[in-house]
């Protein structure tokens, strides 16, 4: 005999935890279903940062007291490091807004606290699910559960995905690996940091006092080479302050790494009505800008408060459309070896220390600000201008102008992925 409820939700990462609840909140009964064991979530190399608009969407759910707790970096902004013995440029959040950065498993765990103690939810921890359709799941134990709607919130591997899609069109970009480094400093506290050198680009930031995490990024053709913790140590010497050099090689030497894959997916396709994707199960991108968790804290927001699914859907595709191809962009631009792509990255670093304008601007996609194209393809073709007019002659004009045009055929094909809904 199936059990029946309002709500099923598979996943209790942010995005599920926050969903729970707010259909809890909203009047519903919610069950909330999650794979991993208790205590596990804390070993998971995941997000670490959440943009204002995520900040806000934590303490309208009534999580707030995780991001006013004492201690928690509270981020400004990014600060970029061009390399070659440049000045770093500092890219403020606009109107001061304020982010938030910490340790994910420490996030997830006290969401869900939160959550298991909301009126309205059932949370099962350590359940999985083997399948879904529109009445409901089936778990692996042969249970059966019953709602009006299910909700994936189970990341990027989604068993709610693959129930309405199959495996899903999944772009491999890079791997990266996770650093922790303890009783050490960011020269900009409050600020991510992105150092650009080799073998593509560095992350840090603080994720407690004193606590800084730093994020490796290492393109796929070095799949051989990245399990050599010489070569890994010699790939970020030269990048990494002066400060996190000695203990960075000591955790890599240790062994001390946390990798993961990095994927593509355009966030075009949220599901039917009665089976609907959130967070990373709708789709993702390299987290260079840090837009994940943000993202699906949103959606949960907008799901519960939305009366008709297809206005949902309509409204999360035109907001997610320009930040998400802003973040495949400034990942190809920082990661990219040929030569016409390090004078775009040079033009890129200068537009954003020379225009304000620029900055505010880049930031406030970043935020979701900009759902209009036009907002981020003005600057990238002042970019590409900018790249043309101070390339080196390393190489062949046809060789540049190749370069170019796989530069506009790339961005226009992630637009235009959004533009689309994936067929039922």
């Amino acid at each position: 005999m199936s059990k029946k409820t309002d709500i099923i939700v598979v996943g209790a990462g942010p995005a599920g935890c926050a969903v729970a609840r707010a259909y809890a909140l909203s009047g519903k009964a919610v069950i909330l279903l999650e794979a991993e064991p208790e205590g596990k979530s804390s070993k998971r190399f995941a997000g670490e940062w959440l943009h204002p608009q995520g900040v806000d969407a934590l303490k309208k759910l009534g999580f707030g007291a995780i991001a006013s707790m004492q201690g928690r970096p509270q981020g400004r902004g990014f600060v970029v490091y061009p390399g070659h013995g440049e000045s770093p440029v500092k890219l403020d959040y606009v109107e001061g807004q304020r982010g938030l950065a910490f340790h994910h498993g420490d996030l997830v765990d006290e969401m869900r606290k939160l959550v298991s103690e909301t009126d309205g939810v059932s949370f099962r921890q350590g359940v999985r699910v083997a399948a879904v359709d529109d009445q409901g799941v089936t778990l692996e134990n042969c249970e059966r559960l019953e709602a009006d709607r299910v909700v994936g919130a189970d990341g990027r591997s989604s068993v709610v995905r693959r129930s309405l899609r199959g495996s899903g069109n999944h772009k491999a970009m890079s791997a990266m690996t996770g650093i922790l480094l303890e009783g050490v400093k960011a020269p900009y506290p409050e600020y991510g940091h992105v150092f650009l050198g080799k073998p593509s680009f560095l992350l840090g930031y603080e994720i407690a006092p004193s606590v800084v995490r730093i994020c490796v990024d290492v393109p796929l053709k070095y799949k051989t080479e990245m399990k050599d913790p010489e070569w890994l140590i010699a790939a970020t010497r030269d990048t990494l302050p002066a400060v996190w050099r000695k203990p960075c090689e000591d955790q890599i030497r240790g062994g001390h790494l946390r990798w993961q894959a990095n994927h593509f997916l355009a966030r075009a396709d949220y599901g039917n009505g009665r089976r609907v994707l959130i967070g990373d199960a709708a789709g993702h991108t390299h987290p260079l800008t840090a837009t994940g968790i943000t993202n699906g804290l949103v959606d949960a927001i907008e799901l519960v408060e939305t009366n008709r699914f297809e206005a949902f859907a309509k409204s999360r595709r035109r907001a997610c459309r320009v930040p998400e191809l802003l973040s495949r962009a400034l990942y190809d631009c920082f990661s990219k070896e040929d030569a016409f792509s390090q004078s775009l990255r040079r033009a890129v670093v200068s537009l954003w220390r020379n225009d304000e304008k620029e900055r505010e601007r880049t930031m406030g996609l970043l935020m979701g600000n900009g759902q209009s194209f036009i907002t981020f393809a003005w600057p990238f073709l002042k970019a590409l201008v900018g790249a043309w007019r101070g390339r080196d002659n390393t190489t062949t004009m046809g060789a540049d102008l190749a370069s170019i045009a796989s530069w506009i055929r790339l961005p226009m094909a992630y637009a235009m992925a959004g533009w689309v809904r994936a067929k039922s």
